[in-house]
Formats: C-alpha cells, sequence, structure tokens
C-alpha cells in the first residue's frame, strides 16, 4: 500500500485541483439550477463514475496506450470537444423554449414523466463530460506516479489514490450541488433562466473549442 507521507501529500494537493472550475464545474452547476438538486446529484455520480473508469484504466494500462498513440489520444480528444459543445448547443437552445406559467393537469404529468428522463440525462452527461475529456488521462498518468512507492505494486496505490479523487470530487460538488439548490429560486424567472442557459452553454462551447485546439 502507498505511504502515508505520500499519501498526505496526495490530498491537499487533488483538493486543490478538485476545487478548479471546469467543465464538471460548469455542468453541474447548470444541472442543478435548471433541473434541481436530484439531477444535480446524479450529475456529480455521474462524473465521478467517469474518475472510476479513468482509474481503472489507467490500472488496466488502456490509458498507457492512449497516451502513447497520437490516433487515439486524437479521437479522444475531438469526441470530448464535441461533446461539450453539443451540450453548450443544447443549453443555448433549451433558453429559447417558452415555457407556461400555469400548467395543465396533462402537461404536469407529462413534466413527472420527463423529470424521470432529466435524471438518466443528467447523470449521462457528468458521465461522458468527465470520460471523453483527455485531460483526465493525462491526470492520471502524470499526477499520480508522483506518490506512487515504485517499490510497492502500483495497481493497489492507484486505486487508493483514484477512490480518494472520487470521494473528495462528491463531496466538493455535492456542497457545490447544496448551494445552488439555495439560490435556484432566483433563477425561475424566465429571464435569469434564459440567461443562465446562454451563459453556460457558451462557457461550455468555450472548453470544447479550448479542448479541441490545445496542443497535446
Amino acid at each position: 500500500m502507498i505511504s502515508w507521507n505520500d499519501y498526505l501529500l496526495f490530498i491537499p494537493a487533488v483538493i486543490v485541483i478538485t476545487l478548479l472550475p471546469g467543465p464538471d464545474f460548469a455542468i453541474t452547476v447548470r444541472t442543478t439550477l435548471v433541473h434541481g438538486r436530484r439531477a444535480g446529484i446524479l450529475c456529480l455520480l455521474g462524473i465521478n463514475l467517469g474518475v472510476a473508469i479513468h482509474t481503472t484504466a489507467a490500472i488496466l494500462g488502456i490509458s498507457a496506450l492512449i497516451m502513447g498513440s497520437q490516433e487515439l489520444f486524437n479521437i479522444l480528444k475531438w469526441a470530448g470537444a464535441v461533446y461539450l459543445f453539443w451540450l453548450g448547443i443544447g443549453a443555448i437552445r433549451e433558453s429559447f423554449q417558452k415555457k407556461t406559467e400555469v400548467p395543465s393537469t396533462s402537461e404536469k404529468i407529462a413534466a413527472l414523466e420527463a423529470s424521470r428522463k432529466t435524471g438518466l440525462l443528467a447523470f449521462r452527461s457528468g458521465l461522458f463530460c468527465n470520460l471523453l475529456n483527455p485531460k483526465v488521462v493525462v491526470f492520471v498518468l502524470t499526477f499520480f506516479p508522483q506518490f506512487i512507492d515504485p517499490k510497492l505494486p502500483a495497481a493497489p496505490q492507484l486505486a487508493l489514490l483514484g477512490l480518494t479523487w472520487s470521494v473528495l470530487g462528491i463531496l466538493w460538488l455535492t456542497v457545490l450541488v447544496l448551494l445552488m439548490e439555495k439560490i435556484r429560486p432566483v433563477f425561475e424567472r424566465p429571464s435569469f433562466r434564459r440567461w443562465l442557459n446562454r451563459t453556460t452553454g457558451l462557457v461550455l462551447i468555450l472548453f470544447g473549442m479550448k479542448l479541441a485546439f490545445e496542443r497535446n
């Protein structure tokens, strides 16, 4: 198992990195403010399932294979960029949809059914937002080894570091979801909702463009 000294150095370092705003932050904020706490929680669970998959891929050597192949890395990079762009366009399109002030009974039933689908979409959005981000692959393969004892088996050490990162990510994003839930009533107004969707949509598009044109 990993040495305690290395592990205690890893925790504050990964906390700082976890707190930095990025696509995961943006999509969690928007999902919570637009669709509520349940959707926000499902979104963050999807994100951290992505972290777990990336860690598993590193343990199995898949991440190293991707890093070693320019073609595979570019495929992942462009897939992630297109997905962020698609999420951004979707948010902007949603800002132009009109919402009735007093829904009828049939509309309420439809809304209830839609909320179930929203949870699945939120989870999927979080999962693929993280899973298709090649920066996570680079991060795991370049940052984690600094805290691994070469004299000990690498797999359990990688698993512990990945689990720690995931737990810290869940804690931080849960706090973020709860904070966004507190201010959500402000964004119930149509004008605020439109502003939120357009702003976060633009942010996601910019993240996608940055990823697409960033040098490897």
